[in-house]
């Protein structure tokens, strides 16, 4: 990945305008080659950046403009404690995003009936405590973005979305969404809060029967249609994709036989009759 970086400045914008703080960026690590003990580092207004020499945080800066050699800079006061004449090669400044995020974690779960059931839940977020965060989270990359924080959070998540939907039948299942998003909310504030992240809300986007063909049919359910019908149309539509001439029958639920008389509840009499009829003409053709 090619990277351009402006000599002496330290700073997330790059020269051509653009920032390396992307919208789902929530930590940016600067490359330490380019931090040198003239440099300015400048944070943006939805930032702040740490600053970390030999391991230790030294430095929690807030937006604004900060020179490394002002005497009144906590990275100033680190190296004159330590009679240092220039920062160490292990300086690293790490640009932490506190605008306000969104993630989606989603998997499957299901229900007391065991029926998989696909849920989606929507986290927002934002950083409160810097500091924490970059102590408490890992990354290989120069970045540590929002799918890398779903990879924190899944497990509880999951285990939040099951203690629900694992103890509930399918048919009361969608009157839980508020128990899911209390339990849900319950357990990531406390995790967030510990890595320095503060959770503004939870809401769940997506909880449907992982078949196709149930979701189909508890739609049909919510229309009006009883449950007996609303299986009975599905089968329908099954057999109608397969080009099965049943599905007329399945659909208003009459016995289907080989025999096209019987496809519909006609009258006796009308059978007898055209039967009678069809009789006449082959005893006709017969004396012929």
């Amino acid at each position: 990945m090619s990277m351009t970086i402006r000599g002496q400045v330290v700073s997330t914008e790059k020269e051509d305008g653009s920032s390396f703080m992307s919208a789902d960026t929530i930590i940016f690590k600067y490359p330490k080659e380019a931090i040198t003990s003239k440099s300015l580092i400048i944070v943006q207004p939805t930032e702040r950046a740490i600053v970390v020499i030999q391991g230790q945080i030294v430095a929690d800066l807030p937006p604004g403009s900060h020179n490394i050699q002002t005497p009144g800079n906590p990275v100033s006061a680190f190296l004159s404690k330590f009679r240092y004449n220039t920062l160490p090669y292990d300086t690293v400044v790490y640009f932490v995003s506190t605008t306000r995020h969104e993630v989606r974690v989603s998997g499957i779960s299901q229900t007391d009936d065991l029926v998989p059931l696909e849920y989606e839940t929507a986290v927002y977020f934002r950083v409160q405590n810097p500091s924490a965060l970059v102590t408490s989270v890992q990354f290989s990359s120069l970045y540590f973005k929002d799918a890398d924080l779903v990879h924190y959070i899944s497990p509880i998540v999951d285990q939040e979305v099951s203690s629900i939907l694992n103890r509930v039948s399918l048919t009361d299942v969608f009157k839980k969404f508020s128990d899911v998003s209390t339990a849900v909310t319950g357990a990531l504030k406390q995790f967030l809060s510990e890595i320095g992240i503060d959770l503004i809300s939870v809401r769940i986007t997506r909880l449907l029967p992982q078949d196709p063909e149930l979701r189909r049919i508890i739609q049909l359910r919510d229309l009006g249609i009883p449950l007996s019908d609303a299986v009975r149309m599905g089968l329908a539509r099954i057999l109608a994709e397969n080009q099965n001439p049943a599905s007329v029958n399945m659909a208003i639920g009459v016995p289907y036989y080989p025999n096209l008389s019987t496809i519909v509840n006609l009258p006796d009499g009308l059978i007898r009759v055209s039967m009678g009829r069809r009789g006449q003409q082959s005893s006709g053709g017969g004396q012929q």
